[in-house]
């Protein structure tokens, strides 16, 4: 009897350990819309800005070899800051894809930790980028919400596109 609740212990630990684990290659393959993409061999130096509906990307790049440094803040564009009250956990994703608009790598870089609409978020990463990796974009997925009791809201994304096939 002993053994058997070690044995049952053990593989709880091995299945919730396993589920932590984030999986990453999920967008591998999915196809990047071509707006405000940055092809990586003339990427400006210096301040820079990407921006969508809901969110804006104040950022300073700089690529040497096959290392990209990538620093700047993510804030909220117009729109939520009208229709919402506030952010719940949106994550800033940047997507490196190859000639054909295709992710051949991407990263986590910016997590929203406060829920008001007019706070930024500061991010800096430093990542080795494969050498088919000819340009990027950013995407962005998570959900605002407003002041009704009930807790109403929106989820939103911009991501690329994985074919269903």
């Amino acid at each position: 009897m002993k053994k058997t609740v070690l044995i049952i212990s053990a593989l709880l630990v091995v299945l919730s350990l396993s589920a932590c684990q984030t999986t990453t290659t999920f967008y591998l393959g999915a196809k990047a819309d071509e707006e405000g993409v940055i092809n990586l061999a003339t990427a400006q130096t210096g301040q820079q800005l990407w921006q969508d509906l809901y969110v804006t990307v104040d950022y300073n790049l700089s690529t040497s070899g096959n290392i990209l440094d990538i620093d700047g803040a993510l804030s909220f564009s117009d729109s939520p800051r009208i229709n919402f009250t506030g952010v719940r956990d949106l994550k800033l994703k940047l997507f490196l894809l190859d000639q054909n608009m295709r992710v051949v790598e991407y990263f986590d870089i910016a997590r929203t930790l406060s829920t008001n609409l007019d706070d930024q978020t500061i991010f800096s990463k430093t990542m080795k980028i494969k050498s088919d990796a000819v340009a990027m974009t950013f995407g962005y997925e998570g959900s605002f919400v407003d002041s009704e009791p009930e807790g109403s809201g929106q989820i939103v994304w911009k991501l690329p596109k994985r074919d269903t096939n």
